[in-house]
């Protein structure tokens, strides 16, 4: 069996089971469904770690709740509105490589906010410079600043932009992801069909370009940033690819899920995971257990990785 073909399934019998779940409420409104996971609650207070740098504790609050049958908005007969959350630290150049490619959507594109987290200190140029620079080019670019102490804590940050959007769906990507230039087209029409009734977190296929010829490559750019780079997309498709793949979908390069589900479930937070650091990040996989599951986008546009070297968060790329 394909991998098609299990998803296919897989939707159906979500479906199915969604089906039976407002049936049986419609029937007996007074009865609830047990949720697939406790509202979590959480607040954030500072902390020392004597041993590695200063963090931020998330101290999560478990409650029981129940919840009935959740319906989802119809998206149908308007322009979906999608949140791109980006937590960027010392990453730069290769953000501005995707914000380039956000500029550069065509077709019907939805409503985009990008929402930078980032610190006000972090490399040449700052962040901040690379969101005003993208801002006065047309991006709705909205930024979410967190401490120096916070910053390597990615869970901090992901929770403080989930709980203040108002999108029909947020996006949580890496700040190294170049898009196709109709990826964005191609995605409102999935989520307005295929996609509409999909209540679990979603991720994309990718092209995950060599690290080698990507780490060479920004060491040598001369480029003075911020810039555009003009037809973004052609170019990364020239760059030799390391796999292309779909099996480790709903990784931190791509989260989609639709906000009425983060809030209904998981009372809008992403995860209350006291530690999400750099590559021992916990709060993807807190996320998919959370809402239930994962499903797969058969990508009908690329979406290219911009590999980079594992050196730790210092090196500015």
């Amino acid at each position: 069996m394909t991998r098609a073909e299990k998803m296919a399934i897989r939707a159906k019998r979500v479906a199915a089971r969604d089906a039976r779940m407002k049936a049986r409420d419609a029937k007996n409104p007074a009865k609830a469904v047990k949720s697939a996971g406790n509202a979590v609650s959480t607040t954030v207070s500072d902390a020392i770690d004597a041993k590695n740098t200063a963090i931020a504790v998330i101290q999560p609050t478990t409650t029981t709740t129940t919840t009935k049958y959740i319906e989802l908005p119809d998206l149908s007969n308007r322009t979906v509105n999608i949140e791109i959350c980006i937590h960027c630290f010392r990453y730069q150049r290769r953000l501005s490589w995707m914000l380039s490619s956000i500029l550069q959507q065509t077709g019907d594109v939805p409503n985009i906010l990008v929402n930078i987290s980032h610190t006000d200190d972090d490399g040449t140029p700052t962040t901040g410079e690379v969101c005003d620079f993208f801002r006065a080019k047309g991006l709705n670019i909205k930024e979410t600043k967190v401490t120096m102490e916070e910053v390597p804590n990615r869970a901090i940050a992901r929770n403080k932009q989930a709980t203040e959007t108002t999108a029909d769906f947020i996006l949580f990507s890496d700040s190294d992801i170049v898009y196709d230039p109709l990826f964005f087209d191609d995605l409102q029409k999935k989520l307005k069909t295929e996609l509409k009734d999909i209540k679990v977190v979603m991720g994309a296929d990718r092209h995950s370009l060599q690290d080698k010829f990507c780490i060479d490559y920004f060491s040598n750019d001369q480029k003075i940033y911020p810039c555009v780079i003009e037809t973004v997309s052609e170019v990364v498709k020239t760059w030799p690819v390391k796999r292309t793949t779909g099996k480790d979908t709903v990784a931190g390069y791509f989260q989609l899920i639709n906000t009425t589900i983060l809030r209904e479930i998981c009372g809008g937070l992403v995860t209350g995971k006291a530690k999400d650091y750099w590559r021992n990040t916990k709060g993807d996989r807190s996320l998919r257990i959370r809402v239930g599951g994962r499903y797969g986008i058969k990508n009908t546009c690329g979406l290219y990785h911009l590999n980079h070297d594992r050196l730790g968060p210092d090196i500015q790329r």
